[in-house]
């Protein structure tokens, strides 16, 4: 994400997924995320997130709800930053 002068790191849907699967199995509570699209120049911002209030779940749920995120989109167009507790 240096392109966009932040030190995020973005990840593609299947490795987002997966990223979602090993925070799950260590217990993280994931708040939530940004979506990134792919422009011509890098991925950029599209102003679409998500976000799950802990008060509101477990770690499960918040995966559950990232994965289901997550899925509205297509692979290879979309990179995904997370937000973990």
């Amino acid at each position: 994400m240096e392109h966009l002068n932040l030190s995020e790191i973005a990840w593609r849907k299947n490795d987002a997924l997966k990223l979602v699967g090993h925070l799950q199995s260590k217990g993280a509570f994931i708040l939530g995320g940004d979506v990134l699209k792919k422009e011509i120049d890098g991925y950029r911002h599209n102003y679409d997130s998500w976000y799950l209030n802990p008060e509101n779940g477990d770690a499960i749920q918040s995966a559950e709800h990232a994965r289901s995120c997550i899925n509205k989109y297509p692979d290879g167009d979309y990179a995904f930053v997370f937000v973990v507790a």
